[in-house]
């Protein structure tokens, strides 16, 4: 049999070329189920058989597009699963990334603090307006924040005019002016008895909680950057942390991709000056199968640290991240400014906020929001239901212990250690990856239509290349 398409039939209507197509198919493609349409196309046929072929046809395309919307449904409910396994009690450990910030002193800030408020004026009927001073603190220190103080400590004094006045604007500037730097807060700092310089590793970074210091943090450094800290320990290098600091500080225990933040749960730490701080921790890793990447976000419940999302500033994914930025989308939404604690890299994008733009954060209860509202909280460019890293390690507060120091110590002391060696890790498997997306797909539609990757190129060549070849060949002849 000629091919219909071929130079005997160069004329063929539409309506006669999917007949002969069909034709076709009866003979060359005895096995294969399109052959059902053959039967609907054969006008030989008494019409009750055609309705018969047609219901037959009709019913095979429903049982397939039913069980692909299943399988589809299906796949974003059990598509990863999360395990409890042991591992070797001598594989080595990655320590947790650490932060340092800050907290606000009672006396000598140190900077040229308390000198810039004594430059601004007096306070009423004092040498020293505290009051200023406590805007100050807020500025440097934003997660210090309570409700309805900016107005409280500032309004006062506006009509005064000897007196000290709230600064207006600039504040990532003094932040940055008055703050202290890396050698005014560090004093010694070393991992498995092996001392480090504490400046080259632990890098400044603006957070929710202030300007801290990070160590191995992926928001302000990258893996392989000569600040990057070797701290993958073996069975023998104690996993010890040790630490002596200048100032009063939180320590946090986080992983890598994360925010130092005390709006949400983390394992942290206070270091005063005169106090020896012991503290115990326990970490168990997660771990992920290679194909859990090729999987949607909304199936494995997670994103990656690289799956940053267009409208973040920062350089990582995290939940903390997620929730930081969202905090700065509702801020712009609500003033058209930020807190620039909130804007790390100073976007352009998103301008910092001056007096005026805090006034409007604190009259529309968004200096410092509650978590469980902002996770609420709908942008139409933002998804601010946060989801969690998927390289977000467990990290657990074992033990805490506070020892006085030998009298006159002016150091903050601190000792973190993990409590035992890993012995148990998370691991996320894929339970379907993409060749079992193409063989279950492949099977419904064998099963159904007796359609293959060779039936759909031949439809495909049938009324493109072969199509095209007939008509040229068809002109010529004319």
């Amino acid at each position: 049999m000629a091919h219909p398409l071929g130079d005997s039939n160069p004329k063929l209507s539409w309506r006669e070329r999917f007949r002969a197509f069909f034709e076709y198919l009866k003979e060359y493609c005895g096995n294969c189920s399109l052959v059902g349409f053959s039967y609907i196309a054969n006008h030989n046929l008494h019409w009750s058989e055609r309705i018969f072929w047609l219901l037959c046809v009709l019913l095979s395309i429903g049982g397939v597009s039913y069980l692909i919307v299943e399988y589809q449904q299906d796949f974003s409910k059990h598509a990863v699963s999360v395990i409890y396994e042991s591992i070797s009690s001598f594989a080595p450990i990655r320590f947790p990334s650490i932060s340092v910030c800050q907290l606000p002193p009672k006396y000598d800030f140190g900077g040229g603090f308390e000198e810039y408020i004594q430059s601004l004026g007096v306070g009423i009927g004092e040498t020293y307006n505290f009051d200023v001073h406590s805007q100050m603190v807020f500025i440097l220190f934003p997660d210090r924040y309570s409700p309805n103080t900016i107005t409280k400590r500032c309004k006062p004094y506006e009509d005064c005019e000897e007196c000290a006045k709230c600064p207006k604007k600039d504040f990532r500037e003094l932040a940055e002016r008055l703050g202290l730097n890396c050698s005014g807060i560090f004093n010694s700092c070393s991992l498995s008895g092996k001392s480090f310089d504490c400046c080259q590793y632990f890098l400044p970074m603006v957070t929710p909680s202030g300007t801290c210091f990070l160590l191995n943090s992926l928001q302000n450094n990258y893996k392989g950057s000569e600040h990057w800290f070797p701290a993958t320990l073996d069975r023998n290098n104690p996993p010890e942390f040790h630490m002596y600091l200048k100032r009063a500080a939180v320590l946090s225990l986080f992983n890598e991709e994360d925010l130092p933040t005390l709006s949400l749960p983390a394992v942290t730490t206070t270091a005063l000056l005169g106090i020896h701080k012991i503290f115990k921790f326990y970490t168990e890793a997660l771990v992920n199968d290679p194909e859990i990447v090729d999987i949607a976000p909304e199936a494995r419940d997670c994103y990656f640290p690289f799956e940053v999302p267009p409208w973040s500033v920062h350089k990582a994914y995290s939940f903390s991240a997620c929730i930081s930025d969202c905090t700065r989308l509702a801020q712009m939404d609500k003033c058209n400014c930020t807190l620039y604690i909130f804007n790390p890299f100073n976007d352009t994008r998103f301008p910092d906020c001056d007096f005026e733009g805090l006034l409007c954060l604190e009259r529309n209860g968004v200096v410092k929001p509650n978590i469980a509202w902002m996770m609420n909280y709908r942008h139409p460019v933002a998804n601010c239901d946060c989801l969690p890293a998927c390289t977000e390690s467990n990290i657990q507060a074992i033990y805490s212990q506070e020892q006085v120091e030998y009298p006159g110590a002016k150091d903050a002391n601190i000792t973190v250690s993990m409590t035992m060696w890993p012995t148990y890790q998370f691991h996320r498997i894929a339970l379907r990856t993409k060749l079992d997306i193409v063989v279950t797909l492949g099977g419904i539609m064998g099963l159904f239509l007796g359609a293959s990757i060779l039936s759909v190129i031949e439809i495909i060549y049938y009324f493109t290349i072969r199509a095209a070849n007939t008509y040229r060949l068809a002109h010529r002849s004319n």
